[in-house]
């Protein structure tokens, strides 16, 4: 019974299926049954907002009055080197005296998106707090990772949220580390008043973690995050950092810059940092350097919201480029080291994103022994011209894949990197008790634009 039903069922709707194309191919062939057309549209390109950059500020020592073990003080002012016209105000830090970060804002024109560049360094000596810093200037993002520092004992490192906006913030920062990732109290809901920033020790978000990574989620208003960095061994101060952000987690994360200035010792001088952000994955990482890759990629399992150091051994003075790739969205960045005694200095190093062929412009502040480190996102050799944005000629080199190429620049002025490919670039700076790098964000030329459907 059940066989002669289904049967029945199966010429049934054969039936109805050949009447339903019969009956639709009728209408289409005698024009009953209207036509399905694509809306029409339009294609718009947006008028372009100003461009706004925010840098990284004093740097900033904690504990300085007895009174206020917790209470957080400038140490050293911060020389911001500019490579456009842009107007400059300062904000605001809540609950810190001095002058807050600088803030560059270019108007746009029509459609164009303004071209500008700034960056800033600062150097402190002092009993607490000693070394020099240097990081760019940089928007404000909804989204961005904070991938360095450690809440061990010895060290006093500081989160730093700035909103440059004309609306407040209200941050999430989520905290990774050996127990995965957690929302501490201390980091959630905070309110950053627009044209403020707002300081917070990192180890209020978790104790005693070696290798921290913090992820900041604004709502209402994008925020600059940056991170300073300080150690103390014993009762020596053994250097200070300030780092921006990364802007977002990928499958392949390329750290150009990694200045490596003394022969390799007992100690590690130069590690690589990695968090797996969706999900328990391998990453392979390869060092790049002046003649190629230094040896065979290095594999390293990561597990899910759990950070982990790696250590980059035997690497002869130079600088390197370290490409890390998973199959699953990482975040990444390099800590180098002078060494690890008395007048010694670190530097964090960020993932550089990829700048288009075309012109980027970059600045270069103060600081000693800069260079600029370029390699290319391809597997083709780029040719890269810098030129001086107080005029000039240009250096022109030709920059092969797979290798880190360098090229000397002056301190404190501005550049325009151009390039006929894709290439990943950082300034970095070394010295006596000085280390320090940067990577150069892309710029883009115009507003993208946006397809309109009129009603």
């Amino acid at each position: 019974m059940t066989r002669i039903t289904t049967s029945a069922r199966f010429v049934a709707g054969a039936v109805i299926a050949a009447a339903t194309v019969a009956a639709v191919g009728g209408g289409v062939l005698f024009d009953w049954m209207p036509h399905t057309a694509a809306p029409a549209s339009v294609s718009v390109a947006p008028a372009a907002a100003d461009a706004v950059l925010t840098c990284g500020g004093p740097l900033l020592a904690i504990g300085r009055d007895a009174k206020a073990a917790s209470g957080i003080a400038v140490a050293a002012d911060q020389s911001v080197t500019a490579a456009a016209d842009a107007a400059q105000d300062v904000l605001q830090m809540d609950g810190i005296s001095g002058e807050g970060p600088l803030r560059l804002t270019a108007p746009a024109e029509g459609r164009t998106v303004p071209m500008v560049a700034a960056a800033g360094s600062a150097t402190v000596s002092a009993s607490d707090l000693s070394g020099f810093s240097a990081a760019a200037c940089a928007p404000a993002l909804m989204e961005s990772w904070l991938v360095g520092g450690s809440t061990t004992t010895g060290a006093s490192d500081l989160v730093l949220l700035a909103n440059p906006g004309s609306v407040a913030a209200t941050v999430d920062l989520t905290f990774y580390g050996a127990d995965g990732a957690t929302h501490p109290g201390a980091g959630s809901h905070l309110v950053v008043a627009p044209g403020t920033e707002q300081v917070l020790p990192l180890a209020g978000l978790g104790l005693g973690v070696e290798a921290p990574v913090v992820r900041v989620s604004a709502t209402g208003a994008p925020v600059r995050a940056a991170l300073q960095s300080s150690i103390t061994r014993g009762l020596t101060p053994g250097g200070v950092a300030q780092q921006g952000a990364i802007a977002a987690a990928a499958t392949t994360q390329v750290i150009t810059g990694v200045r490596v200035t003394a022969a390799p010792g007992d100690e590690p001088t130069s590690t690589v940092r990695l968090l797996a952000a969706a999900g328990t994955t391998e990453a392979s990482i390869t060092v790049l350097g002046a003649h190629g890759a230094t040896g065979p990629a290095m594999q390293v399992p990561l597990k899910a919201d759990g950070p982990v150091e790696a250590t980059l051994d035997g690497l002869a003075p130079g600088v390197y480029t370290v490409v890390v790739t998973a199959d699953k969205p990482v975040v990444a960045a390099a800590w180098q080291a002078t060494g690890t005694g008395s007048g010694d200095d670190f530097a964090w190093v960020n993932a550089a994103p990829a700048l288009s062929a075309g012109d980027t412009l970059f600045a270069v502040p103060d600081g000693p022994g800069a260079q600029l480190a370029v390699t290319p996102a391809g597997s083709e050799p780029v040719q890269v011209t810098i030129t001086p944005s107080s005029g000039g000629s240009g250096t022109t080199v030709t920059v092969a894949p797979g290798e880190t190429t360098t090229i000397p620049v002056g301190a404190d002025a501005g550049y325009t990197l151009t390039a006929d490919g894709a290439v990943h670039a950082a300034v970095t700076f070394a010295g006596k008790a000085a280390l320090a790098a940067f990577p150069i964000w892309p710029q883009d030329a115009a507003s993208a634009p946006v397809v309109v459907y009129p009603r």
